[in-house]
């Protein structure tokens, strides 16, 4: 495939605790342009980034962030103001996405199923710890990603430490059944499910954990996932309507828990998936028949702002 941007900023990094994993996104995407002929320059997030930009007059910026302002619309006000195109998802879409709070209300709106969730902040924290369902619990920060700062909960004497925990990761934290069932996630790239793939952490993990999905073995990746018609069918409506919801464009995955009665249950929308050699969303796309150099061309090719025409979103 051909670029249709000469000059690229490849941002990654920043103050998120996921931006050692989004150098390593980076740097794979900085090495496939560098294939294709494309003038790229890796850029780190942070106070200085502007000035860079300046200096470098980028055409587009590839999002190699994960968390953090890199994730939840603060960098894509940003680059919307600098009005250099950019790709994944725009201001709204990404600050809905990053918070999993906001992103569940949408989806129960749009007819899909989302675990009971309580949500506790540092003000209203309770003294009273009583949930409305039964251990083991999983307890998570609100707005991260990469499974840090997720706890799995088998007794009411370690909540409060687990939610403190988290805390330390998010001023919001989500506490949540932990709910028996098949990992699965779904790819989509413009709005099209693409694959459906299925994790299975190291029976040592508790669940599909940081060190799960990033160190070579820790889990293991069924592609494409072992399910029925039906199933598909569900997997590939939630996807969509999930995408539609918080208006999406780019490249997705969906996080899934599969029931053994069939039913999907949605956990979050991941806006900006990671690229490393252990991430999902390339093993998808190679799957199906996308190596990762054109996966890479086709989501720049996609870069844009908010005020672009729709019929640009789709290079």
């Amino acid at each position: 495939m051909v670029s249709r941007f000469g000059r690229v900023a490849v941002l990654y990094g920043g103050d998120s605790p996921e931006a050692e994993v989004s150098r390593m996104t980076g740097e794979g995407v900085l090495s496939v342009l560098s294939s294709l002929s494309v003038v790229a320059r890796g850029m780190e997030v942070g106070p200085g980034l502007p000035a860079l930009l300046s200096e470098f007059h980028p055409d587009a910026c590839f999002l190699a962030t994960h968390g953090g302002k890199g994730e939840n619309g603060a960098l894509q006000g940003l680059l919307e103001v600098m009005e250099i195109p950019y790709t994944g998802t725009g201001v709204l879409g990404s600050a809905l996405g990053m918070s999993k709070s906001v992103s569940r209300k949408l989806f129960r709106s749009g007819g899909l199923v989302v675990p009971e969730t309580l949500e506790f902040s540092s003000k209203d924290f309770p003294r009273d710890l009583a949930l409305p369902f039964p251990y083991p619990v999983i307890v998570k920060p609100e707005s991260a990603g990469s499974s840090i700062g997720i706890l799995k909960v088998d007794s009411p004497e370690c909540l409060r430490d687990a939610i403190s925990d988290a805390m330390s990761h998010s001023s919001k934290v989500l506490v949540e059944p932990f709910l028996v069932g098949r990992e699965i996630q779904v790819g989509l790239l413009f709005g099209e499910p693409i694959g459906i793939i299925e994790v299975v952490p190291d029976p040592k993990e508790p669940f599909y954990t940081f060190s799960s999905k990033y160190q070579p073995g820790g889990s293991r990746h069924l592609f494409p996932a072992a399910v029925t018609e039906p199933e598909e069918k569900a997997l590939h409506h939630a996807a969509s309507v999930a995408w539609d919801l918080l208006d999406l464009r780019g490249v997705a995955r969906l996080d899934t828990i599969l029931l053994p009665s069939g039913d999907v249950v949605v956990l979050e929308m991941n806006t900006l998936p990671g690229m490393t050699k252990t991430s999902l969303l390339p093993e998808i796309a190679m799957g199906m028949g996308i190596p990762f150099p054109d996966l890479v061309c086709r989501i720049l090719n996609g870069a844009c702002l908010d005020s672009a025409p729709v019929s640009q979103l789709k290079q």
